[in-house]
């Protein structure tokens, strides 16, 4: 009933869509931290938030990284894999 064509993705796209992400994270922390060091109340707290926030960061980044380095980004995920697990009563009214 439902037939797709050998389609292959690679899983090198999620890594691009992970790092279309991250690099939107780091944009909008760089947005944050500017307003926070241009607007906020000059201080001790001002200045530790602005350094636990940005090393926090900077760890979630760099243990990402290292987690992703170890796998082969060019092996394809096949679509008919994901098929296999296709029930018919996952959409009955179709």
């Amino acid at each position: 009933m439902f037939d797709l064509p050998n389609i292959d993705i690679p899983i090198i796209v999620f890594l691009i869509i992970y790092g279309a992400y991250m690099l939107f994270y780091v944009l909008y922390s760089l947005f944050n931290v500017y307003h926070l060091l241009k607007y906020g109340m000059y201080g001790f707290g001002l200045y530790l938030l602005v350094t636990v926030f940005t090393g926090g960061t900077i760890i979630l980044l760099a243990g990402s990284t290292y987690l992703l380095m170890d796998y082969d980004w060019s092996h394809p995920i096949s679509l008919d894999d994901t098929v296999k697990f296709y029930n018919e009563d996952l959409f009955p009214a179709l």
